[in-house]
């Protein structure tokens, strides 16, 4: 496959995978996202409080609060790098949670083979499922 047919086929598998990211009648894909990665620890509202919260060591961060302690702007940098996890993030402090980077890639490769290789190489879903879950942690943020 060349890499001109490999970058088509690649883009034909975003332009069917965008509509079906962007009209789920049942939440967004930011949402969903979080409810199956993150919730469990910190919670529905993103106060810390999941289920599985406390069987941990340390206490999952509150994800209501990331824009409030950051000046009244929501830091998506360095929470896309965070929820990533695959480059270490000095002020994050120890590396407490998953990194759902690696996960996301290990799923997308799982589901598509090596037919899509070459458009994988790139992380493109990676990315933007990291972009869409970002997102919807700035959506959960408190008012000063």
């Amino acid at each position: 496959m060349t890499a001109t047919s490999k970058n088509i086929a690649g883009l034909a598998v975003l332009a069917l995978a965008v509509p079906a990211l962007t009209s789920a009648a049942d939440g967004s894909v930011g949402q969903r996202e979080y409810e199956s990665k993150c919730a469990m620890c910190h919670g529905a509202t993103g106060e810390g409080d999941g289920w599985f919260a406390q069987h941990l060591k340390r206490s999952p961060s509150p994800l209501t609060q990331l824009q409030k302690k950051n000046g009244g702007v929501f830091p998506f940098d360095r929470v896309y790098q965070v929820i990533d996890g695959r480059k270490e993030v000095i002020v994050h402090g120890p590396r407490t949670m998953p990194v759902w980077g690696n996960v996301y890639r290990a799923e997308s490769d799982k589901a598509y083979g090596s037919a899509l290789e070459q458009y994988f190489a790139d992380d493109g879903l990676v990315r933007a499922r990291i972009l869409a879950l970002t997102e919807y942690i700035s959506r959960l943020q408190k008012p000063k």
